[in-house]
């Protein structure tokens, strides 16, 4: 699905977690995001996205190989709810988090895929933000 393995363990994980299977709305403009919704409410609780490192506004998102040309400073990212007006202070303990990308930057969070953070993390940001999306 991506060339991060940590982006293929968090699809995994969300799939038998919240039994949620991704969902390609843009399948032409954009073929590597995709949502995951939940079954009952159709929510989102998660964006899984593959963008410029640029889009997130931040040196800190670059790509850890400048080598890497080919993806053209790409980073895969994953977009969380979070607790409203946190998401700015929470961003800046981590330079893997970030206000959301092409989201409501008071509400959702953005986690690049890097491996920068530990799996359990991004699973319970996972968690969080399907709570925070349920009923």
């Amino acid at each position: 699905m991506s060339k991060s393995q940590q982006t293929n363990r968090v699809v995994k994980h969300i799939k038998t977690e919240y039994e949620a299977e991704p969902e390609f709305l843009w399948p032409e403009k954009y073929p590597s995001y995709c949502v995951f919704r939940h079954g009952d409410n159709r929510k989102w609780f998660a964006l899984v996205a593959t963008i410029s490192s640029r889009s997130l506004g931040a040196e800190k998102a670059k790509p850890k190989d400048d080598e890497d040309k080919e993806h053209n400073d790409t980073v895969e990212i994953i977009n969380l709810k979070f607790d409203r007006n946190q998401t700015y202070d929470f961003a800046e303990t981590s330079d893997h988090i970030f206000p959301a990308y092409h989201m409501n930057k008071n509400n959702w969070i953005t986690v690049v895929l890097d491996g920068g953070l530990s799996d359990e993390m991004v699973f319970e940001l996972i968690s969080k933000s399907y709570l925070l999306t349920d009923k």
